[in-house]
């Protein structure tokens, strides 16, 4: 990671605020470390809350530290950090890790073990709610476990790191499957504050929290009423499901985010059950939280390719049959669904986590993985750094859309994507609208580096580029080549009108369905054809400028980077989209030093686990959006004036009376 003097921690349930409520003037300690115009973090991981397999500070000491942990591992630096868990409850007591991790000192405890004992600075003294459970199966409430447990762990890391933690949720969501979902208000490590607001919306909207009472006064009466215990499953279940995303609208509109992730794992939406979604349900989602719902999450997962399934745990069930160089099919596949979303101009931006649970075969300090990485060492979430960069810095640039994903370093946190049209020295970034005459020319810029290592464990050649005569050491990550794709943008189809609701299929059927036609990859730039400079780290400093012409027609041009060529066998096809990761898995591992975890078909190990995840590398880069002068105004530009417009009325009037007359104000309003 690049280094930093002060860094931020992020929970996916909370943020410190700067423009929303609760914000304080403890909550603003970070400083911009210069020449990192981005910041790396992770937005969904696991600890034994609830299903993970170490403790909650565990997963933070090796996400965020530097060197080597004490008990054994590399931690991985990361700048800001959100911590996780499913809704629900729990019965272990995750102070502690599970015996699973194999971490000296750590067994599985339960909390009937520790019921009235101080651990860590922290006292439960009862399990709140709705009895559930009796014995080692008493279990804690999701709600409190944020409360009482993890936000105090993450007070109490602020100050050991000096970087902003925050308290985050993966929403077991009502007649789908999961999301990430953060709720900053009343959070700040440094001030203490607290993460009742996030505890609030998991007891609320969790379909696997059926506590019934929740936190009560001291008359013991309720004190969060009104709760719906009922509707969890599908179609109602999705109706309950947006009555969360309009109440975190309503409520916490700059505070707060709901990101689906691994949508298509459990195959296409069921009517009647739990699983993914459709189309029309991440249209529903930004109809109803503009501010709040404007994007979809990678997998995670990333180590658990084998040869009977692709990584990010996606079966041959799920929509597409797996993955696709490391993505869902709804973001790797060119006319897909985020094309769709993107088709109709809207603020649907992609982001990648790790969703770290365990290592699989090995324990937590191991170097190897069959399971998950843990943040940081794997997956990068790069949002904008600034000035007094802070928890709400991370929510604001994951909403604008200028923010990249990046698995294996294959690029670092110096991204460089933008356009401007031919006489204009305005240029415009990912997220952001360019507005130019029909038949302008469009200069579109990139600049990128290639560190000179990553946090492979292996240094033999990649055997998926051997097939094509290339040797690249895995920890050292290479580029081959950049996509910009590009498409039309039509205009957004409104509820009840053709093309709004499609039907979907799971398995490899559903990877043919296409939502944009117009979607295409417009521009392919080789790296070899690219500027490239050596830096004094061993990293490469790569650029390449190219041109498109406007029309009348709106369009968008993305990008992503890989290190496979074109056409190389079992891994891209002849356009170079990549092809079902289970496909990698025909090639075999040779090298000596090729690890004896991988799978094995005739006694020849093949490209599988860890192996295949550093061996295939990829990076996504959002959209930048171009409109012609006089059109109407894209939605992701009336979503944007939105958040300003609620920006400008939050600090007007939280100044106005914190301040009492209007120079005071004048001066805040505009001080971001």
């Amino acid at each position: 990671m690049v280094p930093s003097s002060k860094k931020i921690l992020l929970t996916a349930a909370s943020v410190s605020l700067a423009l929303t409520q609760g914000a304080t003037a403890d909550e603003r300690f970070g400083e911009k470390h210069r020449g990192n115009p981005y910041v790396a973090g992770d937005m969904h991981n696991h600890n034994t809350c609830t299903d993970g397999s170490v403790a909650a500070g565990y997963s933070i000491d090796r996400s965020v530290g530097t060197g080597t942990a004490a008990a054994g591992g590399n931690n991985f630096n990361l700048d800001w950090f959100t911590l996780g868990n499913h809704g629900g409850s729990g019965n272990r007591d995750c102070r502690f890790s599970d015996t699973s991790a194999n971490i000296p000192g750590d067994t599985t405890t339960t909390w009937n073990q520790t019921l009235g004992q101080t651990i860590d600075g922290i006292t439960i003294t009862s399990l709140k709610g709705t009895p559930n459970g009796t014995g080692s199966s008493a279990a804690m409430w999701r709600w409190q476990s944020i409360k009482e447990v993890e936000y105090p762990i993450i007070v109490n890391r602020t100050s050991m790191y000096d970087k902003v933690l925050v308290e985050g949720l993966e929403w077991i969501v009502p007649g789908h499957e999961h999301t990430d979902v953060a709720v900053i208000s009343g959070q700040n490590p440094r001030g203490y504050g607290n993460a009742d607001k996030m505890a609030e919306y998991e007891f609320r909207f969790d379909r696997a929290d059926t506590d019934a009472i929740g936190p009560v006064d001291a008359s013991n009466n309720q004190i969060w009423t009104g709760k719906d215990n009922v509707n969890n499953s599908g179609t109602a279940g999705h109706g309950k499901a947006v009555a969360g995303i309009q109440w975190l609208q309503a409520n916490y509109p700059l505070t707060s985010y709901a990101i689906p992730t691994h949508t298509e794992r459990q195959g296409p939406f069921n009517a009647s059950g739990t699983a993914g979604y459709n189309i029309e349900h991440f249209r529903d989602f930004n109809n109803a939280g503009p501010t709040v719902a404007f994007g979809i999450e990678s997998p995670g997962h990333m180590a658990q390719g084998s040869k009977s399934g692709g990584s990010g745990s996606y079966g041959s069930g799920a929509v597409g049959g797996g993955t696709y160089g490391m993505a869902g099919i709804y973001t790797a596949k060119v006319g897909g669904l985020w094309d769709g979303m993107l088709g109709e101009g809207r603020n649907t931006f992609v982001y990648v986590s790790s969703d770290w649970h365990n290592r699989g075969a090995f324990g937590a300090r191991d170097a190897a993985t069959t399971g998950d990485f843990i943040p940081g060492e794997y997956t990068k979430l790069y949002v904008p750094n600034k000035d007094d960069f802070r928890a709400q810095s991370i929510i604001d640039g994951m909403r604008s859309g200028n923010s990249y994903s990046v698995n294996g370093d294959i690029i670092g946190p110096d991204l460089k994507f933008r356009a401007k049209g031919e006489w204009d020295f305005d240029w415009k970034t990912m997220g952001e609208t360019l507005e130019v005459y029909p038949g302008e020319k469009i200069v579109v810029e990139m600049q990128l580096t290639i560190p000179a290592k990553n946090n492979s464990p292996y240094s033999f050649n990649n055997p998926l580029l051997a097939q094509v005569g290339i040797n690249q050491p895995l920890n050292k990550p290479s580029l081959d080549h950049v996509d910009l794709i590009t498409s039309d943008i039509t205009g957004v189809i409104q509820p009840g009108a053709p093309g709004y609701a499609v039907a979907n299929a799971a398995g490899t059927a559903g990877a043919a369905i296409v939502y944009n036609t117009s979607a295409k990859i417009a521009k392919q730039i080789n790296a070899t054809k690219m500027k490239s400079e050596k830096q004094k780290d061993g990293s490469v400093r790569l650029s390449f400028t190219t041109t498109f012409t406007a029309t009348r027609t709106p369009f968008y041009i993305r990008a992503r980077g890989t290190n496979i060529p074109v056409a190389t066998p079992n891994v891209t096809d002849s356009a170079g989209n990549p092809l079902l990761d289970l496909n990698n898995a025909n090639v075999s591992c040779t090298d000596a030093a090729c690890p004896a975890h991988l799978d094995v078909v005739n006694g020849v190990k093949k490209v599988t686990y860890d192996v295949q995840a550093y061996s295939n590398l990829w990076f996504y880069a959002n959209p930048i959006f171009v409109r012609p002068f006089g059109t109407p105004k894209l939605l992701v530009e009336k979503n944007a004036e939105l958040a300003r417009k609620l920006a400008f009325e939050h600090n007007h009037w939280n100044n106005w009376d914190h301040w009492g007359h209007w120079g005071h104000w004048g001066h805040w309003a505009w001080n971001d």
